[in-house]
């Protein structure tokens, strides 16, 4: 359901700017841009996703080249472990920084596909369930570097104001520890796919 959730709102964003300026060859004319962007994001091994909220700001570099940088907040994934001797759940929630290189594609007006990699800091809460917490692992804070590739679409609404949505997949290696021969990170992975919406302001 969320992700059906999620596709919905996509095909909003997609949609909408055909309804606005069309007397215009919507471009946008500014090339700083702040704004609101909200996602929905799925570990592979999660057993549940998780939503996020923050903020970017986007520097276009002419027609073609841009640069990203954005701060999010992701809610609590939960991670299940189950195997021999081995049993507990792990919950985490993170504070991402990235940073992104974006490649445009101004094709038609009032659609510019592009291309986004880069990679980033997320700052990140991992809490033990109590059955693991007796082998010896701790609730703790720790800092995990990523990379991502994917691609969207930025839509002009104005020449100040453009909405965009993305696809993107994180690389990303987990740490959730090991004491002595046991290891949570080997079978549990925290890559995988998230997508974005958000409401660019131009100046």
């Amino acid at each position: 359901m969320k992700k059906t959730n999620l596709f919905f709102w996509i095909a909003i964003v997609l949609f909408m700017p055909q309804l606005g300026w069309a007397e215009d060859e919507g471009t946008i004319k500014n090339t700083f841009g702040i704004g609101p962007r909200a996602g929905y994001y799925k570990s592979r091994d999660a057993d549940n996703g998780a939503w996020y909220g923050g903020v970017q700001a986007r520097l276009r570099l002419g027609s073609i080249f841009g640069i990203e940088a954005a701060a999010d907040y992701r809610s609590k994934e939960t991670f299940k472990v189950s195997e021999p001797g081995l049993e507990g759940n792990i919950r985490q929630h993170s504070y991402p920084l990235t940073a992104s290189a974006l490649i445009f594609l101004p094709i038609l007006p009032h659609f510019s596909p592009y291309l986004v990699g880069g990679g980033g800091w997320y700052f990140t809460k991992i809490d033990y369930s109590p059955s693991l917490e007796s082998l010896g692992f701790r609730d703790k804070t720790t800092h995990i570097f990523g990379w991502h590739v994917g691609g969207g679409l930025e839509l002009p609404i104005t020449a100040n104001v453009a909405l965009n949505a993305d696809i993107r997949y994180i690389f990303l290696d987990n740490k959730f520890g090991e004491t002595g021969s046991t290891s949570l990170s080997r079978n549990s992975k925290d890559d995988g796919w998230v997508g974005t919406g958000a409401v660019m302001f131009y100046f």
